[in-house]
């Protein structure tokens, strides 16, 4: 092959002098192979560069991505399990509200737990060249931040319920809810009865309970003695401090058991049935106080709930 000149003409959009330039066909083939070798190298240094610069990496990255692969469906498999038990919950969570008598969670807290406000944004990222695998990765650290994020929601909620039912329990471990001895009612709560020793009208702010002499008197609810000894007109007498603003008073024992101060539950025999102070007879003059007000027991006694 002649080495044939060409020339090359440069000729400018403005009014200037055309340039020229003489070349040899052979100078034009060897500038275009040193070009293609240019890219070629470039080439072959990216991929030394993915590869980590390891011989015959590649088809290791491709073992390991398929491994990651099959870990991350195992993963995603416990996720989706996780997810289905944490629906569970939550439709137990939503029975435990209503028998803790608390609202249901508001729809726009539940959507903090679904992808609602806070839910962050993933942008998808590549693992060793694959796009795939890095969106797989994406996705199930969404999932689990979704599951977190619900898990807490369910957490809260639980503690809501928890508080609700132990204030609740407390309460009615301070409901003075059965009678306080084993017999029968003889005396209602009235503002106007004839009392049976002075033959006048007066407030009986209690009921009266006849029973056999020196059976037990028991605390009608969980409190703290206050006040346990003798008393003018009731002579001996116990009272007792629920919280919550109520308490009781058990009056005409023949004896004390209880000192004040001492931690009583519902049902512990506080003193035994007696006909002390103004009495006609064996019985317990029961008395409830809500915030020092007299209120009829007979409101706060369960049918049937007698002491034994």
């Amino acid at each position: 092959m002649s080495d044939r000149f060409g020339t090359f003409m440069f000729i400018p959009h403005e009014n200037s002098n055309v340039r020229s330039f003489r070349t040899t066909r052979r100078t034009i083939v060897g500038t275009a192979c040193i070009a293609i070798g240019v890219l070629a190298l470039a080439a072959g240094a990216g991929a030394w560069f993915v590869s980590g610069g390891r011989p015959g990496a590649a088809p290791a990255i491709a073992r390991e991505n398929e491994r990651l692969r099959t870990e991350l469906s195992t993963l995603q498999g416990k996720t989706d399990e996780l997810g289905q038990r944490l629906e569970e919950l939550l439709g137990r969570e939503e029975e435990l509200r209503l028998v803790a008598d608390l609202p249901a969670v508001p729809v726009e807290v539940q959507a903090v737990g679904v992808g609602g406000p806070g839910h962050p944004s993933l942008d998808p990222i590549e693992i060793a060249g694959d796009r795939e695998l890095g969106n797989r990765v994406t996705e199930i650290s969404s999932s689990l931040d979704m599951l977190i994020r619900r898990s807490e929601l369910v957490a809260s909620s639980m503690e809501d319920v928890r508080k609700s039912i132990a204030a609740k329990k407390a309460r009615f471990s301070a409901t003075p809810s059965i009678w306080p001895a084993s017999g029968f009612l003889s005396s209602t709560f009235s503002l106007h009865r004839r009392h049976p020793i002075f033959h006048d009208l007066r407030p009986h702010y209690g009921i009266d309970i006849s029973a056999r002499r020196g059976s037990p008197i028991v605390a009608t609810a969980s409190g703290t003695v206050v006040a346990a000894g003798w008393k003018s007109g009731h002579g001996n007498y116990v009272e007792i401090d629920h919280g919550h603003g109520i308490r009781t008073t058990y009056s005409h024992a023949s004896r004390v058991v209880v000192r004040t101060g001492q931690g009583v539950e519902r049902g512990d025999t506080v003193a035994l049935v007696g006909s002390t102070g103004f009495s006609v007879a064996p019985h317990v003059h029961y008395e409830v106080h809500e915030s020092g007000r007299p209120i009829d027991p007979l409101r706060y006694i369960f049918p049937d709930a007698i002491a034994d």
